[in-house]
Parts: structure tokens; C-alpha cells; sequence
């Protein structure tokens, strides 16, 4: 993925803002990161003097409302920067998260904590890795986060937020509509023009809003997740947080993307029961039968990996962004295994019949 250089304007009000969190310091150097599915992107400031020797700066398109957010949502777009919003309230939590440094609302400029290159994704493939304490840590961070929705805190916007029936609804629209395309440059269909897959679809969305709800990352995966330099693995892109079912993020840390090359059946079975004990410690729901655990782990599975390949496929015909599409075959492998386990025989049918990446 290229990384597109900043406009000169750009570098002058990173450098404004640094020089007002730090005034003693001097901004030696400005390296522009690969960013991500998002329209935000990222900078490495080098600092000499007295500051962190390097931040992140992360920039808002300035074409989007300031609380709005790319993800499809219910509700108002609140009055507060979600990411702001949601950072200050995990700190309270002692969730590890990136120190926020100064949020120029103005500038759309967030200067943050630099926790280094490497996502748990990186580090997990790495030779020598333990990754069952790597993922581990993310297990049990992941259930500090979910069990959070048991206190509902109305200061923090994601209470407010709701990941519900009709939310849901419109996501499976998006994997009619993009996600079973006729090809990756579409056009999209109408997703009220399949009665069989909406029917087939919905029932899959009823079983997914039936489930308890916690307070859920929502992009909850091994990218979204640093290591850092002293192997502690933080979180981040924490801003579309809400309240959602309970098996939701854990469905993305093990299955996302191209996932399986390092999270396998045996790990993926026992990071699933330590969430499961681990959620209840913490005072969130109690799954006291294994077997609905399992149950409503894997229908999160199918509807969190059709869900990001209609997401895939619309930044792809609708965005002009097609880079993610390498990963639909390795993710609707996750999707039919997932189908399987459920017994869900004649949504898996159905999805073959309209794209081959199925069958």
C-alpha cells in the first residue's frame, strides 16, 4: 500500500501542535505511515528535547463531521470525537491504551502515544513467539473491555451506542448488496431483490442480537492490537466502540482477515473457554453451558466474517479501494467452517449458489 506524502500545510500544523504539547522540543522529522481501511491517517513525529522521542499524529479527514464515524451506526453523531470519548473512559478502566498527548479539534489533529510497529498479528507469526501468552494477554484485555457494558456509564458516548437488531439488519443488507455482487466491481444489488438469502440472513441476525450484550471494540483483531516494547499488547482504533453481542470481538480476534496462520483449532478452543471464564470473573454475563458458548461463538464467526467481506467488497466497488479483497477466500473459508459447526446448512447453500468464494 503506498503511503502519500503530507501537503506542506499538513507538516506546518503538525509541527504548530507539537511545539504547544511541548514547547521545549523540536520536531526533527516526519515520516508518514500506511494507514488503514479508514479515511484517517498517520504520521511518526521524531521529537528531540523534552518530549517522547517519537508520537503518533493522527489526522481526521476534513471532510467528515468531527464525531461521525465510518462504521453504520444508530443514533445521533455525538457532540465529542468518539476516539477521545472512549479513550479517556478505558483509561479510567485501566484498559492499555495509548496515552492521548493533545487533540487539536481545529487542526483535526490527535497527537498520541507511539507504541511501536508491531501488531499482534506480526508478533504472533514471529519465530520463537509464545502465542498462546500473546493471545492470551488479549483475552484477558478483551474481557476487561466486556465486561465494562455490566456498569453502564452514561458520561461515555458508547453507552449510548447499541449494536441492535436493526443495526445488524443493515450490515447483512451490505453483505446482499456488495458482498454477493456479481464481481468485485459490482454493481451492488438490491438486497430486497433475494427474498431466500434476506430470509436466510436474518434468521442468522436474530441469533446474533439474541445474544447477551457487553461493551464490544467492534474491530476487535490482531491489527488492532500493538506489542509493545516490553511485550505488553495495547489496544487501539477503540472509537466505534458500543454495546453488542457478547461473541461479536471475540469472533474477530480469531478469525479476521488471514487470521488462521496463527490462531489454529486448538488455540482458537481454548482462548473461547478462557473468555468465557474470564468474562464471568469480571462480573459480565455467565455463559454456564459450554456448548452455547460454542454455539454462539461460531454463528458470531459466520456473521462477523460475512459482515467485513460485504465491507471489503463495498470499499472495493464503492471506494475505489480494493486491497482488502485478497483476503475474502481465506475469510469465507472461516465463514463455511463456521456454518458447519452451526448446522446452518441452507444459508451456506445459498451463498455458494450466488458467489463461487463459497462453495
Amino acid at each position: 500500500m503506498s503511503v502519500p506524502e503530507l501537503a506542506s500545510q499538513e507538516s506546518k500544523a503538525l509541527a504548530d501542535v507539537a511545539a504547544r504539547a511541548w514547547p521545549s522540543a523540536h520536531l526533527a522529522r516526519i515520516e508518514t505511515l500506511a494507514g488503514d481501511a479508514s479515511a484517517r491517517r498517520y504520521a511518526r513525529l521524531r521529537l528531540s528535547g523534552a518530549a517522547p522521542a517519537s508520537v503518533i499524529a493522527m489526522l481526521l479527514p476534513h471532510d467528515v463531521a468531527a464525531g461521525a464515524s465510518e462504521e453504520l451506526t444508530a443514533g445521533d453523531v455525538p457532540s465529542e470525537l468518539p476516539f477521545v470519548d472512549v479513550q479517556r473512559f478505558l483509561v479510567r478502566h485501566d484498559v492499555p491504551v495509548p496515552e492521548l498527548y493533545i487533540y487539536d479539534e481545529a487542526a483535526g489533529i490527535l497527537l498520541l502515544e507511539d507504541l511501536g510497529d508491531v501488531p499482534l498479528a506480526d508478533a504472533a507469526l514471529r519465530e520463537g513467539s509464545d502465542r498462546a501468552a500473546l493471545f492470551g494477554q488479549a483475552i484477558d484485555v478483551l474481557a476487561r473491555i466486556a465486561a465494562l457494558g455490566a456498569r453502564p456509564d452514561p458520561s461515555c458516548g458508547a453507552f449510548r451506542q447499541r449494536y441492535d437488531r436493526t443495526l445488524i439488519g443493515r450490515e447483512l443488507d451490505v453483505v446482499s448488496s456488495h458482498g454477493l455482487a456479481s464481481c468485485d466491481t459490482g454493481p451492488a444489488r438490491d438486497p430486497q431483490s433475494d427474498p431466500a438469502i434476506h430470509a436466510a440472513l436474518a434468521r442468522l441476525g436474530d441469533r446474533i442480537a439474541a445474544q447477551p450484550y457487553v461493551l464490544m471494540h467492534r474491530d476487535y483483531h490482531a491489527w488492532n492490537l500493538q506489542v509493545d516494547a516490553r511485550g505488553k499488547v495495547r489496544v487501539i482504533d477503540f472509537q466505534d466502540a458500543l454495546l453488542g453481542p457478547a461473541l461479536y470481538d471475540l469472533a474477530s480476534l480469531c478469525t479476521d482477515r488471514d487470521s488462521d496462520r496463527f490462531v489454529d483449532a486448538a488455540l482458537e478452543a481454548s482462548l473461547l473457554q478462557r473468555f468465557g471464564a474470564e468474562l464471568a470473573r469480571r462480573g459480565g454475563p455467565a455463559y454456564t453451558e459450554h456448548a452455547r458458548l460454542r454455539s454462539d461463538y461460531f454463528d458470531a464467526v459466520a456473521y462477523r466474517t460475512l459482515r467485513v467481506i460485504g465491507r471489503f467488497r463495498f470499499l472495493a466497488i464503492e471506494k475505489g479501494k480494493p486491497a482488502y479483497l485478497r483476503f475474502l477466500p481465506r475469510m469465507a473459508k472461516q465463514t463455511r467452517r463456521a456454518l458447519e459447526v452451526t448446522g446452518d446448512a441452507e444459508l451456506l447453500g445459498l451463498l455458494a449458489e450466488r458467489n463461487p468464494v463459497f462453495a
